[in-house]
């Protein structure tokens, strides 16, 4: 069962930083890379279908994918781009100038 984006503790505590944005389930979040300033990037790569259903976004062929930021000081998730194809990888540039992300299809 995913539950959005996660953070652990040097103790072992898991803590739930995002599990929806604006009402809506973060069902496959998968991609993640954190900026030197602490930004986190993130990918929900199907808000319909959870992991386990994965092939049936792939197959279905719509754009259920949606790529994020959140911010740890403010706790503010932004939404950076939606409609997007199993958006499922994402880096933030060596120079910190830039974020890439990726989308898979058949």
């Amino acid at each position: 069962m995913m539950q959005g984006l996660l953070k652990m503790t040097s103790e072992k505590e898991v803590e739930v930083l995002v599990d929806e944005f604006e009402g809506q389930k973060l069902k496959l979040t998968d991609g993640v890379d954190v900026a030197e300033d602490g930004t986190i990037y993130f990918t929900d790569a199907s808000h319909k279908y959870p992991v386990h259903d994965a092939v049936f976004d792939i197959l279905e062929g719509k754009p259920n994918a949606r790529f994020f930021s959140y911010n740890p000081a403010t706790k503010k998730t932004t939404l950076l781009a939606q409609d997007l194809y199993f958006a499922n990888g994402v880096a933030v540039s060596p120079d910190q100038q830039f974020v890439v992300f990726c989308e898979s299809t058949l």
